[in-house]
């Protein structure tokens, strides 16, 4: 709110301008020789109305939904976006939006990373150009998705572990040679953060090797049949028909897969190693530009007579162990989107699936956003 306030008063320089103690409205007074002109901006956010602003959200995404929009994409991340909102700004004037007006209003969209509601329910990007109207019109192809901080990380306070981890990341990029987004926050720190247990890394590594190993078997050309008796065979060796999620349930219960399922399922093996190591198996993770030795990290579960002895023998690493791991992968990860963004080659050889799944892997051991499975999210 006091970043919305500078950035107004950088716009109207010469204007009078005054602010409510609460911060929620700013008016701007304009004078022009023998007149003068008034505009309001009226502030409402997730914090100081709250159940207000999310009835605002909740209906203005419950009307987007219902567009029958000609990009179905596009409108699927407009959503996304309007569901990441934490401040709406209303506009009052004496008169009629003019075109210098609505130049000042790009200006401020631009600054804040807003979106613009126009008259008649159109929605705008901080350009001026047509996100989405009434009718499901555009005139963009494509919009790219971005979020305020507080909205992802949200209001864990900064404290001294998670300042130094950071600063032991970005130490271990600039020696890896791979640029880093210095404005990416500390990450929670070792006494605002919860460790999944053992046991619940113990069944997610068991649940997530599972379902790879159906989509490595599928992939490689078995028959439906004998991929499902042999996914079967070891659920019962390990007891773990309870392991999976909602999401790896269907997967594993249905007869054979679609191509995609089978291509994202596999990759779960990268997801198991990081468990692995979470457990003690693995030694170190390493960077990440290369996949997991699959049949070495099978391995580690082959070798044991059910799931019980597995869980037995393994050392969950410490928190703060977990928390290194964690930070670092969130600034490769966003290397990596900013790589792919800008249609360049990931630096230093990293491999962006790769650290995608580790990023969703230890996203869920640190209990990040406290999201199940199916749910965790990989935010840069």
């Amino acid at each position: 709110m006091d970043q919305l306030f500078e950035w107004i008063q950088s716009i109207y320089p010469e204007g009078t301008i005054k602010r409510r103690e609460d911060k929620t409205h700013i008016q701007v007074t304009q004078k022009k020789w023998l007149s003068k002109k008034n505009k309001g901006f009226n502030i409402m956010t997730s914090q100081t109305h709250p159940e207000e602003f999310m009835t605002m959200i909740q209906g203005m995404l419950g009307f987007l939904s219902q567009i029958e929009g000609r990009n179905a994409s596009l409108q699927e991340k407009v959503l996304i976006k309007c569901s990441t909102l934490n401040m709406v700004v209303g506009i009052e004037t004496e008169e009629d939006i003019s075109e210098e007006f609505f130049g000042e209003l790009l200006r401020l969209a631009d600054a804040l990373d807003a979106v613009i509601f126009w008259g008649g329910g159109s929605l705008l990007n901080a350009q001026g150009q047509l996100l989405l109207d009434v009718n499901g019109e555009s005139e963009v192809e494509d919009y790219t998705v971005t979020a305020h901080t507080s909205f992802l990380d949200g209001d864990s306070p900064e404290s001294e572990s998670g300042i130094q981890r950071k600063a032991r990341s970005e130490q271990l990029l600039t020696e890896q040679g791979i640029p880093y987004n210095t404005n990416l926050p500390a990450r929670a720190g070792d006494e605002h953060t919860t460790i999944r247990s053992k046991e619940e890394v113990a069944r997610r590594a068991v649940a997530l090797c599972l379902a790879a190993l159906k989509g490595e078997c599928l992939g490689a050309g078995e028959s439906a049949e004998d991929t499902a008796a042999l996914v079967q065979e070891v659920i019962d060796k390990y007891e773990a028909e309870s392991f999976f999620s909602p999401v790896e349930k269907r997967f594993i219960d249905q007869h054979g897969a679609e191509q995609q399922e089978i291509i994202s399922f596999s990759w779960g093996y990268e997801a198991y190693h990081v468990m692995l190591w979470a457990l003690g198996y693995v030694k170190g993770l390493g960077t990440p530009t290369e996949l997991c030795n699959v049949g070495k990290d099978v391995g580690y579960l082959q070798q044991k007579d059910s799931f019980t002895d597995f869980l037995s023998d393994a050392s969950l690493r410490s928190k703060s162990e977990i928390l290194d791991e964690a930070d670092l992968i969130y600034r490769y990860n966003w290397v990596c989107v900013d790589s792919r963004v800008n249609d360049k080659t990931p630096p230093a050889g990293l491999n962006g699936g790769v650290v995608y799944e580790r990023h969703r892997a230890l996203n869920w051991l640190i209990c990040y956003l406290d999201q199940d499975w199916d749910d965790v999210r990989t935010d840069t």
